[in-house]
């Protein structure tokens, strides 16, 4: 704290002499070097906190390794990229941690990403009714409108807790059991709506 008090009383009298210095005109001169030294020094020892907690917030799939790519296309667009993660850096259903990240490659409403997931889940047979309507209504108040660029993650802890994460913000989470291989069959599933894409996520292509 004494080394602190001393960074701080020094540069204050350095502000003290900014203030007192009259520049007038092109009159001016550039102040010692002590004075910017001073003011830099006690802006990095502010700083370090703050750069700590940046730090302690890591994305945690980014110890993950990388199982499988690819891209999902409609006619001549493209949607967007995929990339499955896991900790082997192969695919084992049902081994978490595990994570999905989606690049957007072209803006999409929050409306029609709860509509296709709900139309896959359906088409799939995945859940009960009264399961996907529970599901469906926790991912309405996480999920916005992308835009591209927006890259989302799905992370699986090894308690198999599903977490949302855009632009590396955590959106929220959901620690229903059943709702984690029910969101990653989406993509992962043998009778997935695009097979090729499947295979190449799941490493086989």
């Amino acid at each position: 704290r004494d080394a602190q008090g001393h960074l701080a009383s020094v540069v204050m009298q350095d502000i003290n002499t900014l203030r007192n210095r009259r520049w007038t005109g092109m009159n001016w001169r550039i102040p010692p070097v002590g004075t910017w030294g001073g003011t830099s020094l006690l802006l990095a020892a502010l700083s370090l906190p703050l750069l700590a907690t940046a730090q302690s917030v890591a994305a945690p799939w980014q110890g993950l390794r990388t199982v499988g790519q690819g891209e999902m296309r409609w006619l001549w667009f493209k949607l967007y990229d995929a990339t499955l993660y896991s900790e082997s850096g192969r695919y084992q259903p049902g081994r978490y941690p595990q994570a999905l990240s989606i690049t957007y490659a072209r803006a999409i409403e929050r409306q029609d990403l709860l509509e296709a997931t709900a139309a896959e889940w359906q088409r799939l047979g995945l859940g009960s009714e009264s399961e996907r309507q529970r599901w469906l209504a926790r991912l309405a108040t996480l999920w916005p409108d992308v835009v591209p660029g927006d890259k989302l993650v799905f992370y699986v802890d090894e308690q198999g807790t599903g977490h949302f994460w855009l632009r590396d913000r955590l959106l929220g989470s959901l620690d229903d059991p059943a709702f984690a291989p029910a969101f990653l069959a989406i993509w992962l599933t043998d009778d997935s709506r695009d097979p090729a894409l499947t295979r190449r996520l799941r490493g086989q292509s």
